[in-house]
Parts: structure tokens; sequence; C-alpha cells
């Protein structure tokens, strides 16, 4: 039987290796944002199970997420990651970490193998791949927490449909009352250049905007 744990439960989450058990009070100096966000989780997270009466009495937070936004090597990832293991500890919730370059390109994948399973190509093998994407797919969907990490450096077309899969991910999470927390590059403006102007002004209902700044920790190390 695996323990509430152990490495099993963070390898299931989708958790670098190296983040796996590892909450706020490990860091050395966490994000303020961060443990404030993880003491504000019962106001920011309602199940749909829950009765009406039982809803916070301010449901301005309600679905209200952390989007860490700053240079590369600023440690957003670690903090982000630490910030779902405290979550996930303190609160007996399950949660998930999944790079949002990979998603696209899982769901880019997706798309033809279905199109190979609907004409009758590719098997038993084809199938069972349609299969797990459906259910990671649903579990990014669901699950109480979501770490979308990188946002920003996928691969964007002129059709713009990462851009449209990002919107529809996050506000279908807003409106489900499932708080996500978003690692990018971008800032401020440069949201509606790479996305567009509804994205960035969506980013501002559902999301803490912290700025992460300080030295490169790659380039220390």
């Amino acid at each position: 039987m695996k323990t509430a744990d152990s490495a099993y439960r963070w390898r299931r989450m989708g958790l670098p290796g190296r983040t796996w058990g590892i909450g706020l009070p490990q860091l050395e100096t966490p994000l303020r944002e961060l443990v404030d966000f993880v003491l504000d989780w019962d106001c920011r997270y309602v199940s749909q199970a829950t009765p009406l009466d039982a809803f916070p009495a301010d449901r301005s937070r309600i679905g209200r997420g952390v989007m860490l936004s700053g240079d590369p090597g600023r440690g957003k990832t670690t903090e982000a990651c630490a910030a779902l293991v405290s979550i996930c500890t303190r609160y007996k919730v399950d949660g998930h970490f999944i790079r949002f370059s990979d998603y696209i390109e899982a769901k880019t994948k997706h798309i033809s193998t279905s199109s190979k399973v609907d004409k009758g190509l590719g098997g038993e093998p084809a199938m069972a791949a349609v299969e797990r994407f459906e259910e990671l797919e649903a579990r990014l969907y669901s699950v109480p927490l979501l770490v979308l990490d990188d946002v920003g450096k996928e691969h964007r077309t002129a059709s713009g449909y990462a851009a449209g899969q990002f919107t529809t991910l996050l506000r279908h999470r807003y409106d489900a009352m499932l708080p996500t927390i978003v690692t990018t590059n971008l800032r401020g403006g440069e949201w509606a250049a790479v996305y567009d102007e509804s994205a960035a002004s969506f980013a501002l209902e559902a999301f803490d905007i912290v700025y992460v700044g300080g030295p490169d920790y790659r380039a220390v190390a």
C-alpha cells in the first residue's frame, strides 16, 4: 500500500523528481504570496459537492490562482512545485504538474492518433495512446490544483491553437472553482502580444500576478 507521501504519489502528479515531497517550509526563502496562497486555500478551492451554505462568505477568491512571472532561472518552477506539495499534504487533495508545451504536443499527437483510430488504423497501441491522453486531459480539467509550467514557451502557430487551448483549460478550471498556478517568462503587456487581449484580461481576473526577481540560480550553479 502506498503511503501518503510516497514517491509514487508525487510521480503520479507529474512532479519533477527533484521536487518530490519538498514543500514551501523546506525552501530557504519561499515566496510570501505562495505561503499566503496555501493558507488561503479554503477560500480558493471549493468542491462542487460543497453545499451553498458552506461556501466562503467572500466568493471573490474562489478559483483564483497564482501566476509567477519573471526571467528564466529565478526559481519559479521550484516555488510552484513546493506550493503544490504543501497544499496536497496539508489539505489532503490531489494535484498535478505539467509543462504547457508538453500538453500542447501531446494534444496535437492525440488528434492525429484519434484520426487513425477512427479510420481503423493503428490497432491496440493507438487506442491505448488515445485512452492515456484522454485520462490525462480529464485530470487536468478536474484536479483540485494544477501547476501549468513555462507558459509562453510552447510552439505557436498562425492559427492560435495553443492560445485557444490555454484559454479553454484555464477558463474551465476557474469557472469550476479549481485554482491553477502558472509559471511564465512573459510579463504584463507581453500577454496581449503573445496571446490576445482577452487572455491578458482574464489573467488579471483569475490570478494573483507575482513578479519573481532575484539572481539567475542556474547561472550561479
